[in-house]
């Protein structure tokens, strides 16, 4: 099996070889240091997550490596050290390869002393190579190697020449046997769609094929190794065209590092910004909740203390009190922003529990990864990941240190039995921070499938792929809430007497409520010794916005990310509708955009406002979500896509919230006269069409506005479109004054088409219409006897009876209204319906009002009607 990243390096080494023995050697240094750095990368990939952080612990050492010496140092650490704990099971293959001690023959001992050939033909002192030896002495080995010649020394061609063919072998050696390069490797690009574009980096990439059917699955985009699963490979970089492959290189900076191609020999920045935090082991979380049960009332718990300073939300309070009382839903969930208090709510209940007969334990089993304190976010320590660290620890609460530890013990089945039947009588199990634990899909199935009344659980998660729980949104405090927490603050900071009552009301607005955003934003008052101007505050927390909205936004389809990023380029409300539309003719998913949009609103990354005159729906970003799609858009590769839709978009002028109630109509008129002024300038029709279609197609009137805009033209062909679009919108229509007037405008376009028939039919069915006055009628009936009498023989005789049947029942019934004169013409629809008898009484009644009308006299001749 070949890897594509190695072989683009090897066939840089045959180039090489025909030009000098000098570039062929130097070649094989490249690529002996690209394939122990693809080993390294993808040992350290199949490091499973824990609490101590071992894989981020490597990486991180990766991306400030000072050379191949580092590298080496790392794989020991992961097949020996610290992290060789935490290594996938299906990882344990290589593990055993790296560190099997092997004698002559077998290709890792083959490998290594092919190495230390090289390095004795070139005068370099190195490590000895023992009988038996394994394959971690073949990085010690090359790392000397690639020291003492292409990074610090001098090589003459003749030594390189006998020392390259002692290279070549124990890198042929090493990239054919090693088990790493026998996997399934892969490029994942996730599109539009949802699903994958599965670029095979190895030759079977099969494991990867049901992404590229599936759309449910969150893979960040890059480079994947297949042991057990996808596993990403963090510091490998290429496109999906796999046209070339960029190492972590160290050059560490403030923010990134250096990666090189060895295929190439470009350079790019990696993103440094994941390895700020340092790798040591961090503290634990302010609400962690304890290591032992405590008697709390009528419950044993390990519930941490009541958060500090907190501000009653009564109302979503009693909502969760009543949810985790019943008997019905074994699972709740608190869904919301990061810092929107989902966590404090749940401890401020929770002690209100522990009066109540209803539990006799409540266990708290926390994965947060990062308190949000006043000063900012910092990271620490989780406390469970994964249902082994859970049953493990839940083990500890309830288990002496003996029968936890005992040989014949197994954890996780005694946890899954106690979600079903805790000992401890009926039990809460409470999972906080829920989006942080390993695989949150396959956590909360694992719960929902061995969780059983009376015990219940409890979620609190940013994130809520999974179905078949009971949610509820915890969205921003109500406003005498909010100014609660602001009155609380303020004075707790000592600022209070820097707020005057406009920039409280504003503060509230802008961070819609959001207990953590107000705290953060007082606190920067504080620090400026002033109420500094609100969006500059925003702007200047950027740790803070990213605390909030980097894990949802990572965690958003495609789709949803083009549409926060499109509403980010642009400070204004925009109709869902439009915004769907632009989306739909750039991206080409009409579903997906719909389901990303939806999660948007799920998540609470943008505010829905409702115009109260047509009920549409109008999408803005709150100012701090505002604030981080900015910071996004910058570094987007689909900055310049965006700004195409953006720019549309801004044909339908700026919106704000109290705009909001003129509805989408005005909206559409504005854009209208854009697109006039667009076509002026030489842009076509075509172009916007699909905008307008899919707006109409889910808001009806806008057809009515779009026919009655292209029925300003003078030419056939957009009243050809004006007809289309009226038909469209009669389809639908459930207002007669609309219908009505729908109807018209059909008509005067088929007249203005040369279409008589569609004309009079149009015409027809709008006297069928209440509102419509009986003058106009008269006038169709006028309009309907001239073209029967002119192109009667073009149509059948069945369509002809029932346009001249129709109309007259509608005259008939309103007859009451008719002047001497129309009579004649009911009596033409009559003659026309081949109803003569009833044509001569409306002959009779017509004369007895008007004797002298000569259109009454010449019908009563022709009926034999003596006036």
């Amino acid at each position: 099996m070949t890897h594509a990243a190695i072989k683009q390096i090897l066939n840089r080494v045959d180039r090489a070889k025909d030009d000098s023995d000098f570039t062929w050697f130097f070649s094989l240094l490249l690529a002996a240091e690209a394939l122990a750095k693809t080993m390294v990368l993808g040992l350290v990939a199949s490091i499973a997550d824990d609490k101590d952080r071992n894989r981020y612990r490597l990486e991180h050492r990766l991306v400030r490596a000072d050379g191949l010496g580092d590298w080496g140092r790392v794989i020991e650490d992961a097949v020996t050290g610290p992290a060789s704990q935490f290594l996938l099971a299906e990882a344990r293959e290589e593990q055993t390869e790296l560190t099997r001690g092997c004698k002559e023959g077998a290709w890792q001992y083959d490998a290594t002393i092919a190495l230390k050939a090289a390095l004795q033909l070139l005068a370099i002192e190195a490590e000895d190579v023992p009988a038996k030896s394994d394959l971690k002495r073949w990085f010690r080995l090359f790392a000397t190697l690639r020291n003492k010649t292409r990074a610090h020394g001098a090589t003459q061609p003749e030594e390189a020449a006998r020392a390259a063919k002692h290279i070549e072998k124990s890198i042929g050696l090493v990239y054919h046997n090693f088990r790493l390069f026998r996997r399934p490797w892969a490029h994942l690009y996730r599109n539009m769609s949802g699903k994958f574009r599965v670029s095979p980096i190895s030759e079977d990439s099969a494991d990867f094929a049901f992404l590229s059917t599936t759309r449910d699955q969150q893979f960040k985009n890059g480079v994947y190794l297949f042991i057990g699963s996808p596993r990403r490979v963090e510091l490998m970089h290429t496109d999906s065209e796999l046209q070339d492959f960029f190492f972590a290189n160290g050059g560490w900076k403030s923010n990134g590092f250096e990666m090189l191609s060895y295929y190439s020999d470009d350079k790019m920045d990696g993103d440094g910004t994941s390895f700020f935090t340092p790798p040591g082991v961090l503290p634990p979380s302010e609400t962690e909740g304890f290591g032992e049960l405590v008697s709390r009332g009528n419950c044993f718990t390990n519930v941490p203390d009541v958060v500090k300073d907190y501000v009653g939300r009564p109302k979503l309070e009693s909502e969760l009190f009543e949810l985790l009382m019943d008997d019905k839903r074994p699972i709740v969930t608190l869904l919301g922003r990061g810092g929107i208090g989902k966590t404090s709510v749940a401890l401020q209940v929770i002690p209100r529990l522990f009066e109540e007969p209803r539990y006799e334990g409540i266990v708290w089993l926390s994965a947060r990864d990062v308190d949000l304190q006043l000063t900012g976010p910092k990271p620490v320590r989780p406390l469970v990941l994964s249902p082994s660290d859970m049953s493990t620890f839940y083990a500890g609460l309830v288990l002496s240190e003996d029968e936890a530890s005992a040989k014949s013990f197994k954890a996780q089945e005694f946890f899954e039995q106690q979600l079903q039947e805790s000992d401890l009588g009926p039990c809460l199990f409470v999972f906080d921070n829920f989006e942080t634990t390993r695989n949150p899909i396959e956590m909360f199935n694992w719960i929902d499938s061995f969780i059983r009344l009376p015990n219940k659980a409890l979620i609190t998660t940013r994130l809520r792929e999974f179905k078949g729980d009971y949610p509820v949104e915890v969205s921003g405090m109500e406003e005498s809430e909010a100014h609660e927490l602001v009155e609380q603050t303020a004075t707790s900071l000592k600022v209070r007497h820097l707020l005057d009552d406009t920039y409280v009301r504003t503060l509230i607005d802008r961070s819609e409520g959001h207990p953590y955003v107000i705290k953060v934003l007082l606190g920067e008052v504080a620090k400026e010794g002033r109420a500094a101007n609100i969006p500059r505050l925003v702007a200047g927390t950027q740790d803070i916005l990213t605390a909030l909205f980097e894990r949802t936004y990572v965690a958003l389809s495609p789709c949803a990310q083009r549409a926060f990023l499109t509403l980010a380029a642009w400070n204004s409300d925009v109709p869902r509708l439009a915004l769907e539309a632009v989306l739909f003719r750039s991206t080409e998913e009409s579903h997906e955009v719909e389901k990303g949009i939806e999660s948007l609103l799920q998540y609470s990354m943008v505010e829905l406002h409702v115009s109260p005159s047509d009920k549409q729906e109008f999408i803005s970003l709150p100012l701090v979500a505002s604030v981080f799609g900015k910071k996004k858009l910058k570094i987007s590769p689909s900055k310049s896509a965006i700004q195409a839709d953006v720019e549309l978009l801004q044909m339908l002028g700026p919106t704000t919230h109290g705009d909001v109630h003129l509805g989408l109509a005005r909206k559409l008129e504005i854009f209208l006269s854009g697109i006039s002024r667009r076509i002026e300038e030489g842009a076509t029709y075509d172009s916007f069409a699909p905008i307008l279609e899919a707006i109409c197609m889910n808001y009806n009137p806008g057809w009515l506005l779009l026919a009655r805009w292209h029925m300003e033209e003078a030419t056939s062909e957009a009243h050809e479109l004006a007809k289309d679009e009226l038909r469209r919108f009669l389809e639908n229509s459930t207002s007669d004054a609309d219908t009505a007037e729908a109807w018209r405008m059909l008509g005067h376009a088929c007249y203005r088409t040369g279409d008589n028939l569609g004309e009079v039919h149009a015409f027809v069915e709008r006297a069928q219409i209440g509102e419509v006055p009986f003058y106009d009628i008269a006038s169709t009936a006028n309009r309907l006897n001239s073209f029967l009498r002119d192109h009667g023989l073009e149509i059948d005789k069945g369509q002809k009876l029932d346009l001249a049947t129709r109309l007259l029942s509608v005259m008939d019934q309103r007859r009451n209204e008719a002047a001497g004169g129309d009579f004649s013409r009911m009596a033409w629809l009559a003659i026309h319906s081949d109803r003569e008898s009833v044509a001569r009484q409306y002959v009779e009644t017509g004369l007895a009002i008007d004797l002298e009308n000569h259109h009454l006299r010449k019908l009563a001749q022709r009926l034999g009607i003596t006036c």
